[in-house]
């Protein structure tokens, strides 16, 4: 399949494949960092058409300091990187209508979301969007820990007659696997304050409490009261964020179901112990170039001992670590080679399968019944994965 795809004139990822129109809508919530929380939700909405409120769509590129942000992790320099950047990216759009109005015909289960190393709250928007289409609401944190590529908050400044103002948040670059054993200790704490206190949120979004949302958005909050089924809260999480919803799951059991998608394991040295003390279902989707075998042994861990819940290890053959991110959606094929988002296994169906493979897992755990579409879609591809770990 061609990509990027476009429609009217605006390059964008692929649309939802669910049977329901996404909207989208970013809160930021709480006076300080410490108590507050920065997220993009995605939920099933009241429209009926996708494309006829293209002229609604998500920008993907959440404000033009990003730009600055992805030239820094991409490597590229400054005044090249900005320009590439922001013509790859700049006039990109998401298929999902901003401020819609939730759905409210029935409760929706809810992800929350964590991203990994350099990326943000829109970086994963096919994977958050696809699923959302299918009856979930996902909350797709933006941790402001330094992992983010950039972010911000929004703080009063002083002697300012009131207001608020943008301080600006960007990304720790430090070595890989390096000497950032003590940094990501750090952020893994942060990450994992910022995962339950998005749930509080949710809580307190379906409870129907008001809430000051310092983000000044015309989206009517109250409209999430009583839509969100918070049963089973499910905590999702790619590469570095697959690490956070690993320390999550033990820290709060609130959360009843783990789907950690090519999980870092590095920052993870207590894992015998932490592995222990998880008792929720997980599932594990690898690509298959980023596993190493360090990695794969400390994944290990959390497969075995473990009769009393469902512990599963599916990799998608021919595929990258970026293979789960938006990046191959919307470069050419020069640039996907040049950033690593370039695979053997076609990066619609690696999207596919993966996402196929999860809400199939996701509905088992939920109770909900199986999608015999999806059950069908993973049967006619197992020549692109495997079970287990080697």
């Amino acid at each position: 399949m061609e990509l990027p795809h476009s429609h009217d004139g605006k390059k964008h990822v692929p649309v939802p494949t669910g049977r329901y129109v996404v909207g989208c809508t970013d809160l930021m919530i709480g006076p300080s960092q410490e108590d507050g929380c920065f997220l993009r939700i995605y939920y099933p909405s009241q429209l009926k058409d996708t494309h006829e409120n293209s002229s609604r769509w998500a920008s993907w590129l959440p404000h033009q300091k990003y730009v600055e942000g992805y030239t820094t992790v991409l490597g590229i320099m400054p005044f090249f990187g900005k320009k590439l950047i922001s013509w790859a990216f700049g006039n990109s759009y998401i298929p999902v209508v901003v401020d819609a109005e939730p759905c409210t015909e029935q409760r929706f289960p809810v992800i929350v979301f964590s991203h990994g190393l350099t990326a943000c709250r829109t970086a994963y928007s096919l994977f958050c969007s696809d699923i959302s289409s299918h009856g979930f609401i996902v909350a797709a944190i933006e941790h402001r820990d330094g992992s983010a590529c950039m972010t911000y908050t929004l703080e009063k400044e002083p002697n300012a007659k009131g207001g608020l103002v943008e301080k600006w948040i960007p990304y720790k670059p430090m070595q890989f696997e390096k000497d950032d054993m003590p940094l990501r200790q750090e952020q893994l704490q942060i990450r994992t304050r910022e995962c339950s206190q998005t749930l509080d949120l949710l809580f307190k979004l379906d409870e129907g409490v008001e809430l000051e949302h310092i983000l000044h958005s015309p989206m009517n909050l109250g409209a999430f009261k009583g839509v969100m089924d918070l049963s089973t809260p499910v905590i999702a999480g790619h590469s570095f964020g697959s690490a956070t919803l690993l320390r999550t799951l033990a820290a709060d059991k609130r959360f009843k179901i783990g789907l950690a998608m090519d999980a870092w394991m590095w920052p993870l040295k207590d894992e015998i112990e932490l592995a222990k003390s998880i008792e929720q279902p997980l599932l594990f989707i690898n690509m298959e170039a980023f596993q190493t075998a360090p990695n794969l042994k400390a994944m290990k861990r959390f497969t075995m001992d473990a009769d009393h819940t469902e512990r599963r290890v599916v990799t998608l053959k021919g595929s990258v670590h970026k293979n789960q991110v938006d990046l191959p959606f919307l470069l050419p094929l020069y640039l996907r080679r040049l950033t690593g988002s370039h695979s053997a296994i076609d990066p619609v169906l690696a999207m596919e399968l993966n996402n196929r493979i999860s809400m199939l897992y996701l509905r088992k755990h939920l109770g909900h019944p199986v999608d015999e579409e999806h059950s069908k879609l993973v049967e006619k591809h197992t020549e692109w994965f495997y079970e287990g770990i080697p």
